[in-house]
């Protein structure tokens, strides 16, 4: 029956567009969602730099905080044969231009003079049912807030340059965008390997029923797609890309060319897709600029912390850059000595084992995770760090190792720079002795380790002393490993670790902040598994009551293409909507991983 539902659904219409209103169709009286789905695309001559690549979907055209004027721009229209666009601009020394229209220049080139302001507007026979907002960034005032269909943006009469600009047509009745810039704190959280059948069989198991986690009860609900360029140079690269129209055609072509969570990682941090082992490197092997470094830029805190080794794959490349996520101590040591991260946290000591059992004997690969022997030992002793501020002095990492340390750092005063390891291997608990197999914490578990919500609020606890705000990734790491055992009980251990750490973090935001300065984003890298209710068979798993496991299948040991799961919550949430312009049968709405980083740096220019 679910197999004949999806091809049902694959046969309806799919829209791309993710904003509406309500309207009724005259002949049916059936109401129908009214959405903008041609595409409004624009494009500034800079101060010594040129015309711009063309940009859309509130995209910055121009730049912020380099104090360069925009001098001329072109708008236009396209695949909307009722709509027109018409602008002008207010230039220094001349005043307003005459109104030009659908691509034409407005503004000067070669002259050197600044734009002011300006003013759009929509035109056209359809042009009552669209509103189009636009944005400017002014010289010495920043991101002005958000007008539409006419009105004027900028200033008139106060030499001040116009230095960027966004723009976006939304239907009619439809609230502003987020005003961009308003942003202090992002808290990003990915759940490893999950998709939505991990969290509904761990909302089942422990709570009996779907949807009681508080991230399902944030506003902003999508999937997202985690397709990457595979391997690197391979010649299918394409072949992973995420088509709805093809993706459910055959049980299996989920399993095809999945991403790795390097190039998920790499995806969400950079916003460029890149081949499966990459670290904070593009397709051409070359370094990727990440947002934890755009904070950094902005004089931000940042940290990243992980259920697993802190120099795995997806804390790796949100802070270091390398050709492979297998040269553990060659990225732990860019993590460590060159970058300027301010917290630190995840497995890998070198000391213990699985269990958190001091080692009676430590090899030389012991201490791969952690950056080498001597890296290790310059931790231990204090000496090893960097100018990570930029003020001429070395700043020191501040190593913690016990539970009770962890415990410690929750409240108070804290150090300036933390790398936390707790005295684990390879991950907080799921490597851990005993039977694998069996309900979720029937195995004694690890005691001498922090949780993942310890952990979280221990980072948040340093990283709110930076008055100018921070960026956090927060990894639930082992619930990908749990997935790839196909192991039930482990996994449910792992997701509801990991679900505290959320609920920690929320508490934290209304403790601490508010949902007006801080992003919460709460999601999967890609889903692992396969996992679902039957196998064979695309669909959910079957709820058995509070505290019996539900019904599962695994139907695979490695990663899928399904969509993952993603919310989020506070400052700018509501802009992620502007981007989910895929359609899918079975899963609606979806933006790409990549428009994670698009949307943060939206908010934070």
């Amino acid at each position: 029956m679910v197999s004949l539902a999806i091809v049902t659904m694959l046969m309806l219409p799919m829209s791309a567009c993710v904003r509406a209103e309500e309207t009724t169709n005259s002949s049916s009286g059936v109401s129908t969602p009214l959405v903008f789905e041609g595409n409004c695309s624009y494009q500034t001559h800079i101060q010594n730099a040129g015309w711009q690549d063309w940009k859309s979907k509130e995209s910055l055209s121009g730049t912020t905080g380099q104090a360069l004027r925009l001098e001329g721009i072109k708008i236009k229209l396209s695949d909307s044969p009722n709509l027109g666009v018409s602008y002008q601009t207010h230039v220094q020394n001349v005043g307003w231009q005459d109104w030009v229209t659908d691509g034409d220049m407005s503004g000067t080139e070669g002259k050197s003079l600044r734009l002011e302001a300006i003013r759009i507007k929509l035109t056209g026979s359809e042009a009552d049912k669209y509103d189009i907002y636009y944005q400017v960034h002014v010289q010495n005032a920043g991101w002005l807030s958000w007008v539409k269909n006419g009105d004027v943006s900028g200033t008139e009469g106060k030499s001040l340059r116009l230095e960027g600009i966004k723009i976006v047509i939304l239907p009619k009745g439809t609230p502003a965008p987020v005003n961009t810039g308003s942003i202090k704190n992002v808290i990003l959280m990915i759940s490893d390997g999950c998709g939505s059948n991990q969290i509904l069989a761990t909302d089942y198991y422990i709570d009996g029923k779907a949807g009681t986690q508080i991230y399902e009860q944030f506003p902003t609900k999508l999937s997202m797609s985690t397709y990457s360029h595979n391997e690197l140079g391979a010649a299918d690269d394409l072949v992973s890309v995420y088509d709805p129209e093809t993706i459910w055609s055959s049980f299996d072509v989920l399993k095809n060319y999945p991403t790795d969570s390097s190039a998920a990682a790499t995806a969400m941090a950079s916003g460029t897709k890149t081949y499966n082992a990459a670290i904070g490197v593009d397709q051409q092997e070359q370094d990727l600029v990440n947002i934890r470094e755009d904070f950094e830029a902005q004089n931000k805190a940042t940290g990243v912390i992980t259920s697993v080794e802190f120099s795995h794959a997806t804390p790796a490349s949100f802070v270091a850059h390398n050709l492979s996520r297998q040269n553990y101590s060659e990225i732990a040591n860019e993590m460590l000595k060159d970058s300027n991260t301010d917290v630190i946290m995840g497995a890998g000591n070198p000391l213990y084992d699985d269990n958190g059992k001091l080692r009676t004997v430590v090899e030389d690969s012991n201490y791969d995770y952690v950056g080498g022997k001597d890296t290790w030992d310059s931790l231990v002793t204090g000496n090893l760090g960097n100018d990570a501020d930029g003020d001429g002095d070395q700043d020191n990492w501040n190593l913690i190792q016990t539970k009770a340390e962890f415990e410690a750092l929750q409240t108070g005063n804290t150090p300036e720079r933390v790398i936390g390891i707790p005295q684990v291997f390879q991950t907080l608990q799921l490597d851990r002795a005993g039977d694998g197999t069996v309900a979720p914490f029937t195995v004694t578990m690890n005691d001498n380790v922090p949780t993942l919500d310890v952990m979280a609020k221990s980072a948040l606890n340093i990283l709110d002393n930076d008055d100018d705000g921070f960026f956090l990734m927060i990894e639930g790491g082992a619930i990908d490993w749990a997935s790839h055992g196909n192991l039930s009980g482990r996994l449910i251990e792992e997701e509801t670790d990991f679900n505290h750490s959320v609920e920690a973090v929320c508490n934290w935001v209304e403790a601490n902040s508010n949902w007006d300065e801080t992003l919460v984003i709460v999601t999967g890298d890609h889903e692992t598994g396969y996992l679902t209710g039957a196998t064979g068979v695309y669909g959910e798993v079957n709820n058995n009551g509070k505290g019996v496991m539900p019904t599962v299948a695994w139907n695979s040991s490695n990663h899928t293409n399904q969509l993952v799961p993603f919310f989020a919550k506070g400052s700018g949430s509501e802009l992620f909507n502007n981007y989910a312009n895929g359609s899918d049968p079975i899963k609606g709405a979806y933006m790409d991983n990549t428009e994670i980083s698009l949307v943060i740096r939206d908010l934070l220019n």
